[in-house]
């Protein structure tokens, strides 16, 4: 027992609709902003030092707590690097053999310059070499 040309169409028709109906939303998701951290309450305000101290002890409880978590930090920029797309710099932590704090900006962080005391928000991803924070913006004072 066989498919008939025309229960064929129907299942073909069917795939490309799928196919298509994910591609669309794929698309969508790939073009859909990250939303601001403007408006967003911090979870916990500290300095870079504090932060880094804090994985650098425990790494696992550290990720309990912080990972996800929107952070109000401060600290001095000790390295910056920006490129057309992508702009970080990187807090001083004393207890740190290679920098501290990582922090990624989607905007511009033109303003910014190596050795100025900066209060930021950001989200923490997590700790590698660096504590690392995406979605960052500078806190106006």
């Amino acid at each position: 027992m066989g498919y008939s040309v025309v229960d064929m169409k129907k299942i073909a028709i069917l795939l490309i609709a799928f196919v298509l109906l994910g591609g669309g939303y794929g698309l969508y998701l790939y073009n859909k902003k990250v939303p601001s951290l403007a408006d967003t309450p911090a979870d916990y305000t500290l300095t870079a030092n504090e932060l880094f101290d804090a994985f650098n002890a425990d790494e696992q409880a550290a990720l309990k707590k912080y990972e996800g978590k929107v952070i109000d930090l401060s600290g001095k920029v000790i390295r910056l690097n920006v490129n057309d797309s992508l702009s970080s710099v990187t807090l001083e932590a004393t207890n740190s053999m290679f920098g501290g704090v990582n922090c990624s900006f989607s905007s511009s962080i033109a303003s910014l310059k190596e050795g100025d005391q900066v209060r930021l928000k950001g989200r923490c991803q997590g700790f590698l070499m660096d504590v690392v924070l995406n979605n960052c913006y500078v806190i106006e004072e």
